[in-house]
C-alpha cells in the first residue's frame, strides 16, 4: 500500500535539521510541530522509503543524520495539476520579457521543471490549451528598471513623452506611483501624477523617449488609491471628473455586450424587446465616445448630454467629410 504524502513544511524542518547535522528525532521534532512522535516517524521512514533519502540513526546522538549528500527536491511533491500550471505559467510568463524580474522568475520555474519526472515534462497541458502571443512593442530593459527604481524609493523622474494624439514630444517631471499591465492592449502603462498637468495621468512605456532620475523625492497622496483611479478610468483613458454613462443597445448588439466584462462599474438592465442599458460611471468620456461609436446605430448614448453632444459633433465632421446632404 502507497504511503500518504506527509505535509511538505515538516519535511523540509526534518531535511534542514539533517543538512544542518543538528541529529533531529521524533520527539523533539513533535513537539515543535505539536504533532505525536508516530506521525514524525512516518515522515521520516517516506522520505527514506519513497524518496530514497539516504537517512540512518545514530544511537550515541539518539538522532538521525545524512549517510551521504542529498538534495530534497520540492518538486517531487508537485502533483500533474500543479505541473501542467508551472508549465502554463512559463508559456503565460512570456508576454512580460524585459520587464523587472522577468529573467530570475523564468530562471526559478526552469530550475523547478527540470527536475520533473519525464512525463511531467511533457507539454500535456499545451495540447488542451493554446496562449495567445500577444505582439506588444518590445520594451526597453533600461527604461522599466528606471522607472521600478524610482517608484520603490518614492523619486521623481523626468521624461520626454511621445503623445500620438498631437504628435508631439513633451518634457514633463512626473511622480511615479504604478506600472500597470493592460492585457486589453499588450501595453505596460506607468501611473503617475504630472507636474505640467497638474494631475495624475497614465503614460504608455513604449512612448517614454526618455527617462532622467531625480534627486528630489515625493509622496502619494493619501486620497490617491489605484483601485479607484483604474476603477474610473475607459480603456486605459482617465479624466478629472466622474461621469455616471448609460447607453443603449439593440437587441442584435445586446447579444455581445452582455457577454462582456466592459467596466468594473458596469450594470445592465434587460428590456422586454431584448434590447439592454449599460451603466456604468467613468471619467474618460472621450474614450467612452470612441468606443460607443464603433457600434454605429446599434448603440445610444442616452446620458450625459455631455457624451451626446460630443458624438453628435462627430457624426457632423463625418457628414462633411463624406460630402452627405442630408
Amino acid at each position: 500500500m502507497r504511503q500518504s504524502r506527509p505535509p511538505l513544511v515538516r519535511m523540509q524542518h526534518i531535511d534542514r535539521e539533517l543538512r544542518n547535522n543538528g541529529y533531529p528525532n521524533c520527539n523533539r521534532v513533535a513537539r515543535h510541530f505539536e504533532v505525536s512522535s508516530k506521525s514524525i516517524q512516518r515522515d521520516i521512514e517516506y522520505m527514506r522509503d519513497m524518496l530514497n533519502a539516504p537517512i540512518d540513526y545514530d544511537k550515541k546522538k539518539k538522532g538521525y543524520f545524512y549517510k551521504q549528500h542529498w538534495t530534497f527536491l520540492t518538486s517531487a511533491f508537485l502533483d500533474r495539476h500543479e505541473v501542467e500550471a508551472l508549465i502554463a505559467t512559463k508559456k503565460v510568463l512570456s508576454r512580460y520579457q524585459g520587464t523587472p524580474y522577468y529573467q530570475e522568475i523564468s530562471s526559478a520555474l526552469d530550475k523547478v521543471l527540470q527536475y520533473l519526472p519525464p512525463s511531467h515534462s511533457e507539454n500535456g497541458i499545451l495540447d488542451i490549451y493554446s496562449f495567445e502571443q500577444p505582439s506588444s512593442a518590445e520594451i526597453d530593459t533600461k527604461s522599466f528598471m528606471l522607472l521600478d527604481e524610482a517608484i520603490r524609493n518614492s523619486r521623481k523622474v523626468a521624461i520626454t513623452y511621445h503623445a500620438p494624439s498631437k504628435q508631439e514630444k513633451t518634457e514633463r517631471t512626473v511622480h511615479p506611483y504604478r506600472l500597470h499591465y493592460d492585457h486589453s492592449k499588450s501595453t505596460w502603462y506607468l501611473i503617475a501624477y504630472c507636474e505640467l498637468r497638474q494631475a495624475t495621468r497614465k503614460f504608455a512605456v513604449t512612448r517614454i523617449r526618455s527617462i532622467t532620475p531625480c534627486a528630489t523625492g515625493f509622496t502619494i497622496p493619501e486620497s490617491f488609491s489605484i483601485d479607484n483611479y483604474l476603477e474610473q478610468a475607459f480603456d486605459q483613458c482617465a479624466g478629472v471628473e466622474e461621469h455616471a454613462i448609460a447607453i443603449c443597445f439593440t437587441p442584435y448588439q445586446a447579444q455581445w455586450i452582455k457577454e462582456q466584462r466592459i467596466h468594473s462599474t458596469q450594470k445592465i438592465e434587460e428590456h422586454e424587446d431584448g434590447s439592454i442599458t449599460l451603466y456604468m460611471k467613468v471619467s474618460a468620456l472621450d474614450a467612452v465616445k470612441r468606443w460607443v461609436m464603433r457600434y454605429g446605430k446599434e448603440a445610444e448614448v442616452v446620458e450625459p448630454e455631455e457624451l451626446r453632444d460630443m458624438i453628435r459633433e462627430e457624426v457632423t465632421k463625418m457628414v462633411d467629410m463624406y460630402g452627405i446632404i442630408l
